[in-house]
This record gives C-alpha cells, sequence and structure tokens, in this order.
C-alpha cells in the first residue's frame, strides 16, 4: 500500500482532510469540528466535510462556504453510506480521514476497507468505556492510525476498554477566545440582564447542555428543591433540548420549582445569557471535558461541577470554582449556595477561571491536531514500509 505524500512545503505543507460526522443536532462536538475547519482553512490546508445534509453542522459549514459532502448515516450499517463514504475517499484523495462521532466511525472504518490508502484520525469526547458489544469490540480492533481524546478522562476509558494506548493522544477541546477577549462592560451586562428581565437582587446559576441522562438536569432539579428556602435569591436556567425534555419539565412541576427553574431551549444567544449569569453550574455525571464550562470560564464565570470525567482537568477546584461528587443532589445544593451567598469569591473565583480559560483556545487544538495528523502520517509510511 501506497501512502501519499502530504502536498506542498515541508513545515507548511497543505493536507486534505475529509471531516466526517454523522450527528444532526448542534451540541460540542459539532462546534468543535467547525472551529478546527475554519482553523485549517485559515492555515492553507483544505478541510471538507462529509454529513448528513439535515444536520446543523453540514448547514453551517455550507453557509460558511466549505466543501460538503451530503451522507445520510442513518445507522451504524447504512451499507448506502459507508459506499458514498469510500467513493468520497477515491475522489478526493485525502490524506486524512477524520472521524468525529461513534456512527460516523462505524461507516467510515467500513468504507476505508473498501478504500484505502488515506491516514485515519477518530477524536473521542466521551468518557464511558466502549460498548461491549460485539459490534463495537470488532470496530475498535479495526485500523486507526491516531485517537485524539479530548481529556484524560476519555483516554483512561479507551484504555480500560482495551483499546490501545499507543495510539490514543490528548488533543484538548477548545473555544474562540476571540468572542471573550473583550473586557467586562457593567453597561453590557447590565443591557443583558435588563433585555432578559433579570432582577439586580437575582442570582442567575447558568446550565448551557444537551437535555440528556448523562448531563443530569434532574440532578440540579433536585438541587433547586433542596436550596429553595435557603437561597430565595437564586434561580436557575437550563438552556439546550434534547430527549429528556417533557420527562424534565414534569419533574419541575412535581417539585414546584416552576418560579425558580426555566428551561430555555435551544439558544442561540448563549454569550448574552453568559454575560448575564452571575455562575454556571455543570451537573454531569459523565463529561468528557465540557466545552460549556470552559465558555462560562472565559466569560468570567465561577463554576460549580461535579466532579465527572474531564472536569476537574479544566475546573481548578477552589480556585475556579467548587466541585462536587456527581449523582449527589445534596453536595451540589450546597455548593450553589454558597456561591450565590459570596458575591466577592463569586468575582475573584470568575477573574481566575478567565485566566485559565486561555490555555483552551481553538488555536491551540488546532496545533495539537496539524501534530497529532503529521505523526499518524508518519506511523501509517512507517506501517506500509513494513
Amino acid at each position: 500500500m501506497t501512502v501519499p505524500e502530504p502536498r506542498g512545503e515541508e513545515g507548511g505543507r497543505a493536507l486534505r482532510v475529509l471531516h466526517v460526522d454523522s450527528e444532526r443536532p448542534w451540541r460540542g462536538g459539532e462546534q468543535q469540528v467547525l472551529l478546527l475547519m475554519r482553523r485549517q482553512r485559515d492555515r492553507g490546508d483544505e478541510p471538507r466535510l462529509a454529513a448528513p445534509r439535515s444536520g446543523a453542522l453540514f448547514q453551517r459549514a455550507e453557509g460558511e462556504g466549505f466543501s460538503v459532502h451530503p451522507v445520510a448515516m442513518r445507522g451504524s450499517w447504512d451499507l448506502a453510506s459507508v459506499f458514498a463514504l469510500a467513493r468520497l475517499h477515491a475522489s478526493l484523495n485525502p490524506d486524512v480521514v477524520h472521524w468525529h462521532a461513534a456512527r460516523a466511525h462505524a461507516l467510515g472504518a467500513m468504507a476505508a476497507r473498501l478504500a484505502p490508502g488515506a491516514t485515519l484520525v477518530l477524536s473521542r469526547r466521551v468518557d464511558f468505556p466502549v460498548r461491549g458489544t460485539v459490534g463495537s469490540r470488532l470496530l475498535y480492533s479495526l485500523h486507526v492510525d491516531r485517537i485524539a481524546a479530548i481529556s484524560a478522562a476519555v483516554r483512561d476509558a479507551l484504555e480500560r476498554s482495551g483499546v490501545d494506548g499507543r495510539v490514543i493522544r490528548i488533543v484538548p477541546s477548545g473555544i474562540d477566545l476571540g468572542r471573550f477577549d473583550a473586557a467586562p462592560d457593567g453597561r453590557s451586562r447590565a443591557d443583558s440582564r435588563a433585555r432578559l428581565g433579570i432582577g439586580a437582587h437575582q442570582v442567575i446559576a447558568l446550565n448551557v447542555a444537551a437535555l440528556a441522562p448523562h448531563k443530569a438536569q434532574s440532578d440540579l432539579l433536585k438541587a433547586a428543591s433542596y436550596v429553595r428556602d435557603r437561597a430565595p435569591n437564586l434561580s436557575i436556567w437550563i438552556a439546550g433540548e434534547g430527549p429528556l425534555e417533557r420527562a424534565l419539565l414534569a419533574e419541575r412541576e412535581s417539585l414546584g420549582l416552576e418560579s425558580r427553574v426555566r428551561f430555555l431551549g435551544f439558544r442561540e444567544d448563549v454569550q448574552d445569557l453568559l454575560r448575564a449569569a452571575d455562575l454556571f453550574c455543570a451537573s454531569s455525571r459523565l463529561e468528557g471535558m465540557g466545552t460549556s464550562i470552559l465558555e462560562a470560564m472565559a466569560a468570567g464565570l465561577p463554576v460549580v461541577a461535579t466532579r465527572a470525567g474531564g472536569i476537574p482537568e479544566i475546573v481548578d477546584g477552589g480556585r475556579t470554582g467548587d466541585l462536587v461528587p456527581p449523582g449527589d443532589p445534596s453536595a451540589l445544593a450546597e455548593a450553589l449556595v454558597a456561591m450565590a451567598a459570596d458575591p466577592d469569591r463569586r468575582v475573584r473565583m470568575g477573574a481566575r477561571g478567565r485566566e485559565r480559560a486561555r490555555d483552551f483556545s481553538a488555536d491551540r487544538t488546532a496545533d495539537a491536531t496539524r501534530k497529532l495528523y503529521e505523526e499518524a502520517i508518519q506511523a501509517r509510511r512507517s506501517r506500509a514500509g513494513r
């Protein structure tokens, strides 16, 4: 097998990269793909995207002028999509094929068997072990040149599942710091709070996450019921959509929290919400890393979060926020009460968090990803030579 040489000058080589993402909603993983593609294009590489036409990532990437290729990816055994991806491999001749979701990995791995040649890279963003099914074990037994784990917690979960640690590299997710570079402006914060109807003495704890089991907003609702009398000025706002929406709304009603907890749905104005909030809360039981937490820190918010997955790798407990055990609404409530009661501490933690967030820029993620590509290409070249 001949491994194609990357095009361009040594040290400034242009790479053709085919990104494959099978997800339809707009979530953190899809945001990471678009942030990466922007930087690859700015640096002279040639990023392309294969994704479902109805997906939010496809539509946003197409709107920004990227080369996009519709592939339905309706299931992990969608053979029509396997053949479509294989045809893209053959026609585009990418240097790197980069898979970004479990279904994309499954379909892409089969396509790579039909049309070999490209260097294969997988991003893994979840901290739970690889499923023990025959299909999952078979999938992870197929060759991949490198796996980009977004945190040490994700790497460890892969290794516990029997994945070869020699192909795993930690490539932390990044955020667009340019959106938060301007110094906080009192008038802007006041305007945001006024627009959102937040009173002068009201304390808003913001949660931005999919309404899904591993995000554990049910724990956050229980915590809200515990703090009802102890922090009467505290309200919890939850921005996001997902399969648990109806169940969570019913739980809010059963707990009598309609006046204390707001479900905001999917929002395009998250930056405005962050500007208006007083603290950020993440109740996850599983979390690969948490880019919503990073964005909150970049906006100068202190964090109350669980120690799930990669969260302790970004939140410095006691300095930039308070960390509690996952699945413990009582401990979450205690941390919320303490944070709501101490505005000076919120300011100090928020300032430290802003500095900490600078370690997780999308530019650094792009740099680390490019380094991983180069290493993966070299590894494949060596393997082909052997």
